[in-house]
């Protein structure tokens, strides 16, 4: 009866243990930003200041994150916390047409590499050409139909809105 109990107590334990590290490892793949790097010694026709480019990278990061938990999850909710304009308009669309396709698309992120074209000489919006590697799986269900590896090229305008930078374009996404 003694050697039932601990075993039980045993399986317990071990059983909570797994499940917290689960938790934990989920929590900190959702709580991770894609890497973005950010160039700015072409901005013209102003120079980027160091806090612009601390938010820039901060909240075009945040846009990816949100982007790819839209997709993955088939949810629109968090989308306009980053994107308005014409790229919030086509990632929702894109999101409704997966959707009614039954359709998911889960990316994992390698980084990204931000050159910065243009700088508004009112500092309210700015171009920028993205380097991205993404692995991008879409599935049917939880059943993976199609997956690959590529190096892709965005162009980018944010602007500022609110309190942050939001995706107002994010046109592109040609292959290298």
């Amino acid at each position: 009866m003694k050697a039932q109990r601990a075993v039980v107590i045993v399986a317990l334990v071990a059983a909570i243990v797994c499940g917290w590290r689960f938790l934990i490892l989920e929590s900190a793949q959702a709580d991770s930003k894609p890497a973005v790097r950010l160039n700015v010694s072409n901005a013209a026709p102003r120079q980027v200041d160091d806090p612009v480019q601390q938010a820039i990278v901060r909240d075009y990061s945040s846009a990816w994150q949100a982007m790819e938990a839209a997709l993955s999850k088939n949810d629109t909710a968090a989308l306009s916390e980053n994107f308005i304009g014409f790229a919030l308009d086509d990632i929702t669309q894109r999101i409704k047409d997966q959707r009614n396709a039954g359709l998911k698309t889960r990316i994992t992120d390698r980084g990204h590499s931000l050159d910065t074209i243009f700088y508004s000489p009112d500092g309210s919006a700015m171009e920028l050409k993205d380097t991205v590697t993404l692995d991008t799986e879409i599935l049917d269900g939880d059943t993976v139909i199609h997956a690959d590896r590529m190096q892709l090229e965005y162009f980018v305008v944010m602007t500022g809105a609110e309190d942050r930078w939001k995706v107002r374009v994010l046109q592109g996404g040609r292959q290298e």
